[in-house]
């Protein structure tokens, strides 16, 4: 079954970070083109509105990045501290108005006129499809947009746009730790409508490789003894058990160079089925029924 590359997310490359230099960031986006790695994970938040510009500054150091990648930007999420918050709420907007400035605001720190993908970051139950419909149609037509996403819908949020416009992707958390997704028909909704899944968070925030924590100790003795089956250190494993769930890539969230490559390795082949529920078992604490 082939597999299709991982994603590099950029959420860790400045102030929420590593904090790197626009060279190093262009220095990793080079690496990870050179691992197979095409494609950056955006989000005008990151960094608290920092990154975008980052990645931008990265891009003027090395012109050549930019048509070598696609671009997947995520916009709609309003911070306490985000510019023109008058009441300090975090909240999640996804009017037009917003939507149309978020966007121009992302194309304007990154220095480019397009992205591939745009994602609204969260479902905002005062959304109207409709709107959001005509008005991505239009930014199509444009050329400022490519495809349209989702990002953490649920499978009642992502059939909204059913009819209206098609969705390429759902950006979802997905790890052992965080598997709802699959019991809860997110998963399965995502797929149906022919769109990819993205998965963000596969290592579960850190607390599947932490022996003392509720779900690492649950998993820790069969992951250490499937890891050394298959050749792989624990983290690089619980990559492939995402990586191995048909039409899912996964987001990766490393700086590192070495860890990229590995990233791209491990997720190039699934786990075998019994593997895979082996794992899944042990993360659940119960057999499937």
């Amino acid at each position: 079954m082939p597999k299709s590359s991982p994603i590099l997310g950029s959420m860790r490359f400045g102030e929420w970070g590593a904090r790197l230099s626009p060279v190093a960031v262009a220095d990793l986006l080079e690496a990870a083109l050179d691992a197979g790695i095409d494609t950056l994970d955006l989000a005008d938040i990151y960094g608290g509105h920092s990154t975008n510009a980052l990645v931008g500054a990265a891009f003027a150091v090395r012109p050549g990045l930019r048509a070598r990648l696609k671009l997947i930007a995520k916009i709609g999420i309003v911070m306490a501290g985000s510019p023109g918050n008058a009441r300090g709420v975090q909240h999640y907007d996804l009017s037009v108005e917003h939507l149309r400035r978020a966007l121009d605001d992302s194309l304007s720190a990154l220095g480019v006129d397009r992205v591939d993908t745009l994602m609204l970051h969260r479902f905002d139950p005062l959304l109207r499809p409709d709107a959001i419909a005509a008005w991505i149609r239009d930014e199509q037509r444009a050329g400022r947009v490519g495809d349209f996403g989702v990002s953490n819908f649920d499978a009642h949020a992502i059939a909204l746009f059913d009819g209206r416009l098609p969705v390429s992707a759902n950006q979802i958390e997905l790890s052992l730790a965080n598997a709802g997704a699959i019991d809860d028909g997110t998963l399965n909704a995502t797929r149906a409508r022919g769109a990819e899944v993205q998965a963000w968070s596969p290592l579960g925030g850190g607390d599947l490789l932490d022996p003392h924590s509720a779900v690492g100790g649950r998993v820790h003795a069969r992951l250490q003894a499937m890891a050394g089956e298959f050749g792989l250190d624990p983290a690089s494993l619980l990559l492939r058990w995402v990586a191995s769930v048909p039409d899912t890539r996964v987001v990766l969230g490393s700086t590192k160079i070495e860890r990229l490559r590995e990233g791209a390795r491990v997720c190039a082949e699934p786990l075998p089925r019994d593997a895979w529920y082996a794992l899944w078992e042990a993360a659940r604490g119960r057999p499937v029924p």
